[in-house]
C-alpha cells in the first residue's frame, strides 16, 4: 500500500513538472513573440515618422530634394531617408533599424497648391463685417491697377471697395472718415457690389492650418528679415497682436488674426486677409503699403491711422504672380507601401 502511494506522487510529480516546465517553455516563446512583435512594431514606427519628419524639412528647404540622410536617431532606434524624384513630386524611402529589427517604408508625395483666387477689388468687406468696419485717417484705397512698384497704370481698374450687396454700399461710405480717399471704378468714393464666388474665411484657415511663417509675437517677427519675396512668396500666419518696428517687406498671402500696429515701413506683395477681429493701425511715423489686394474676412477690421500713410493699391501683377507661385507647403501622400 505504501509503495503504491509512493509510486503514485512520483508519477504525478513527474506530471506536473511536465507541466512547469511545458508552461515555462510556453511563456518563453510568448515572450520572445511579444517582444518581436513590439521590435517590429517599434521600427514601422520609426521609419514612418523618418518619412513624416522628412516631408516636413521639405517644405522649409526644397533643395534638400535629392539627398540622402543616414543615422537619424529616433525612438531608441536609427533611420535613413533618401529623397528622390521630379520636381512635381517627391519620394522618400525611410529604412529604420530598431533592436535589430529593419523595416522600409515609401511615399511617394506631391507638393498641394492653394486654389487660384480672384480679387476683384483693392479691398474686399465681408457681409458680416459691412457694420464694424471703419476706415479713419490719411488712408488711399485705389482700385486703379499698379505694378509691382506701386506705378499707377492705364485700364483694368477695380472699385476701391467690394461689397456683397446694393444695400451694403451706404453702410460702407458712412464709415470712410478723416482723410480717407477710396479710388478706383466710377471715382471717389468708388464702392461697388460685386459677386463673389469665394469664401475668403475658409481660404485663410487654409492658409493658417500650414503656413511657411508663423508670426506669435514680436519676438517671432524679429526672426525673419522678410515675409516673402517676389521670387520666393510665403504664406504667413499672424496669430495675435504684433508691432512692426522695423522696415519690413513681404510677399504672398499674409493672414492676419489679431491687431497689426505699423511704426515703421511695412510694404506687402500680394494678399493679406484679416479675419476673426482685426485692427490694422500706423502710428508715430509709420507707412504701410499694400500692393494687391485686400480681404476683410472676419467680424470686424479697423483701418486706423494716427501720424504716418496707408495704401493699399490694387496690382494685378502681384496678384498673378502669387497665384502662380505660391503653394501651401505640405504634402499630399499619393502612395505608400512597406
Amino acid at each position: 500500500m505504501g509503495k503504491s502511494i509512493l509510486i503514485v506522487v512520483l508519477g504525478m510529480s513527474v506530471i506536473v513538472g511536465f507541466f512547469i516546465l511545458k508552461l515555462s517553455a510556453n511563456s518563453k516563446e510568448n515572450l520572445a513573440t511579444t517582444v518581436n512583435m513590439f521590435e517590429q512594431t517599434q521600427a514601422r514606427l520609426i521609419a514612418n515618422s523618418g518619412i513624416e519628419i522628412y516631408l516636413e524639412k521639405l517644405k522649409e528647404d526644397n533643395s534638400i530634394k535629392g539627398q540622402t540622410f543616414t543615422n537619424n536617431s529616433l525612438f531608441g532606434g536609427t533611420y535613413d531617408v533618401n529623397l528622390a524624384g521630379p520636381d512635381s513630386a517627391v519620394m522618400v524611402t525611410s529604412t529604420a533599424t530598431f533592436m535589430g529589427v529593419t523595416h522600409k517604408s515609401v511615399a511617394v508625395a506631391q507638393a498641394d497648391k492653394l486654389p487660384d483666387f480672384t480679387a476683384n477689388s483693392s479691398l474686399y468687406v465681408s457681409t458680416k463685417a459691412i457694420g464694424s468696419t471703419k476706415i479713419n485717417g490719411n488712408i488711399t484705397i485705389d482700385g486703379h491697377n499698379h505694378d509691382l512698384n506701386g506705378t499707377k497704370l492705364i485700364g483694368n481698374e477695380v472699385p476701391g471697395i467690394a461689397v456683397d450687396l446694393p444695400e451694403q454700399i451706404q453702410p460702407i461710405i458712412d464709415n470712410i472718415s478723416g482723410n480717407a480717399i477710396v479710388d478706383g471704378l466710377g471715382g471717389i468714393p468708388s464702392v461697388h457690389a460685386t459677386t463673389n464666388f469665394i469664401n475668403w474665411q475658409d481660404y485663410a484657415l487654409d492658409v493658417e492650418s500650414n503656413p511657411d511663417i508663423i508670426i506669435n509675437s514680436d519676438q517671432d517677427l524679429k526672426k525673419y528679415s522678410n515675409l516673402g519675396t517676389t521670387t520666393n512668396p510665403k504664406t504667413t500666419f499672424i496669430n495675435g497682436s504684433i508691432k512692426i518696428s522695423t522696415n519690413l517687406e513681404g510677399c504672398g498671402i499674409l493672414v492676419v488674426n489679431g491687431d497689426m500696429t505699423i511704426n515703421s515701413n511695412f510694404t506687402y506683395r500680394g494678399l493679406i486677409i484679416s479675419y476673426q477681429e482685426s485692427d490694422i493701425s500706423t502710428q508715430l511715423n509709420g507707412n504701410g503699403l499694400i500692393i494687391g489686394a485686400m480681404i476683410v474676412a472676419g467680424e470686424t477690421a479697423n483701418l486706423y491711422i494716427s501720424n504716418g500713410t496707408f495704401k493699399s493699391l490694387y496690382s494685378q501683377a502681384a496678384l498673378s504672380l502669387i497665384n502662380g507661385l505660391l503653394s501651401t507647403r505640405r504634402f499630399r501622400i499619393l502612395s505608400w507601401w512597406e
